[in-house]
């Protein structure tokens, strides 16, 4: 099977320090976000998720469809005693190094050792990247899935067939660990029709198939363990179809921006930031000059690769850019799947006699997931973050072209470049501002238990139900801190508040705990 990746005595060399590199980054993270706490609260409720695949349910049967795979591998963790975030940050950490060793790989296919190393490093270093990194969220685990997808993708079509056996289960698999992984297939059936045209050879038909069979029964048990957890419950259905037919997400959102240039302004700071602050998400501020230095590589690089690739028009290029011009004035008017079909059908049209097939791939595989995210007005920045790998693509085509026109060592802007960002991987988390609100519904949750034994018996109120049923247990119930009234009128022992709140007559606020008030029933 490893024939096809091609593995010489230098790139064994090179993988291993990828590994330890890669290895030593995941523990550096984990140790930093273990201090900060859990700062995405989607993570706590795949903890919860992970935890009711043990048996013990606590509020999860509506979220039990979010990343099966991430879940359950977590709950193997919980299994062995092992009940803490940790071991999710370990498992998302273990994705992490997964992704990278399989991004070497990918490279390989295109460039030399040293670029397919300096590749690697960027990727694992670029801030955006570090600020998720091992710290229980799914979008590091899912690109690193990616990753692999693309990998297998380009060994089935253009070398060895039988790995499409290996990509349609992976890809299952990875729709099971986040949902979006999907945004990349449409990049990878151009790249299919452009090596093949529309009709499946018949030497690809019967790997096709064998994969298909095992993807269903991948697909068909993990699809029945989450419906019967979730009586029936599949809610990712209703998101996916809502992203094909055009909702854009609810302005209730905490995470609602319409500004379909969120992404495109924020890059450089996703390259290289000078400062860090958690707010609703973590925000990347003050793009450094390295990160400035990336993009002038980068913008050099394609202005000498037009240089030498002048292209010759062809009739069909004219309608390609009818084709571009309809889908930039349909971008945000009618829907992302509309915007991305026209794309891909100019690309097809631009490349298909031509030889610069795998650029339009690379160019597919981040406009496929740009334009979804962009016209998607709920926007976090560590959804993009499955664009890199093709972006740092083209960063090293554009290293390229500068060495075929400018006469230094090969060898000097790669090292450069590995040597500055494995200073950043490490240096980043200097860049965070302190902060102690992601440890402080931790320290509310222990000052309850250790004052109550019996605290289990007891019904609590709280502001946000998602830390607090990790904390505290099944016997928490949501209300927010503005409904003053519903608190007074419950029967709640305590009620924890992210606000102060003044004018309740049936409870006393006997504990503040960084902008966290404990409130206790008056005469219990």
């Amino acid at each position: 099977m490893f024939e096809e990746f091609n593995i010489n005595q230098k790139d064994k060399i090179y993988l291993l320090f990828i590994v330890l590199f890669s290895t030593i980054l995941v523990v550096h993270y984990i140790h930093f976000n273990d201090v900060i706490g859990i700062s995405c609260s989607d993570v706590y409720v795949y903890l919860l998720n992970a935890l009711y695949y043990t048996g013990t349910n606590i509020n999860s049967t509506k979220f039990i469809y979010l990343s099966p795979v991430i879940c359950f591998l977590t709950s193997l963790f919980f299994r062995f005693g092992f009940v803490d975030k940790l071991a999710i940050y370990i498992v998302t950490g273990a994705f992490a190094i997964f992704g990278n060793v399989g991004f070497y790989l990918l490279l390989k296919k295109y460039f030399d050792e040293n670029l397919s190393l300096t590749g690697t490093v960027l990727f694992s270093s670029f801030t955006l990247y570090l600020t998720w990194l091992a710290n229980g969220t799914l979008d590091i685990p899912a690109t690193g899935i990616i990753i692999w997808i693309v990998l297998f993708t380009v060994i089935a079509i253009k070398e060895n067939p039988k790995y499409y056996e290996y990509l349609i289960p992976l890809f299952v698999i990875g729709f099971f660990t986040r949902y979006t992984v999907i945004l990349t297939l449409p990049a990878c059936l151009l790249y299919y029709i452009f090596e093949n045209g529309f009709k499946i050879r018949p030497e690809d038909l019967i790997h096709i198939k064998k994969g298909i069979k095992i993807a269903a029964i991948i697909a068909a048990i993990i699809l029945a363990v989450v419906l019967i957890m979730s009586h029936n419950h599949f809610e990712a259905t209703s998101q996916i179809s809502n992203g094909i037919v055009g909702k854009t997400g609810s302005d209730t959102d905490p995470a609602f921006n319409p500004d379909p240039s969120y992404y495109l302004v924020n890059y450089p700071n996703f390259i290289s930031n000078s400062h860090t602050v958690f707010e609703a998400n973590p925000v990347l501020e003050y793009p450094t000059m390295l990160s400035w230095t990336i993009i002038a590589i980068l913008l050099v690089g394609a202005g000498l690769w037009l240089y030498d690739n002048r292209l010759n028009p062809k009739k069909t290029d004219l309608i390609s850019i009818v084709i571009i011009l309809i889908a930039i004035l349909s971008f945000t008017r009618v829907s992302s799947v509309f915007t991305t079909l026209l794309v891909l059908i100019s690309f097809y049209l631009i490349g298909k006699d031509r030889e610069h097939k795998t650029g339009l791939f690379m160019l597919a595989w981040i406009l496929c997931n740009a334009i979804f995210l962009s016209y998607y007005q709920i926007k976090v920045n560590r959804y993009i973050i499955p664009t890199f790998p093709p972006f740092i693509y083209f960063i090293l085509i554009s290293i390229e072209n500068i060495h075929k026109h400018v006469k230094i060592n090969a060898n000097l802007i790669p090292l450069i470049l590995i040597v500055v960002f494995i200073i950043q991987a490490f240096a980043f988390t200097a860049t965070f501002e302190p902060t102690s609100k992601y440890t402080s519904t931790k320290e509310m949750s222990d000052y309850i238990i250790e004052n109550n034994p019996d605290y289990q018996d007891m019904l609590i109120g709280v502001y946000n139900i998602r830390p607090y049923s990790w904390w505290l247990g099944g016997n928490t119930t949501g209300i927010e801190s503005d409904a003053t009234d519903m608190i007074d009128q419950s029967n709640v022992t305590y009620y924890i508040s992210n606000q102060k709140l003044d004018n309740l007559t049936n409870y006393t606020e006997i504990k503040n705990i960084d902008q966290l008030y404990l409130y206790e029933k008056i005469n219990v």
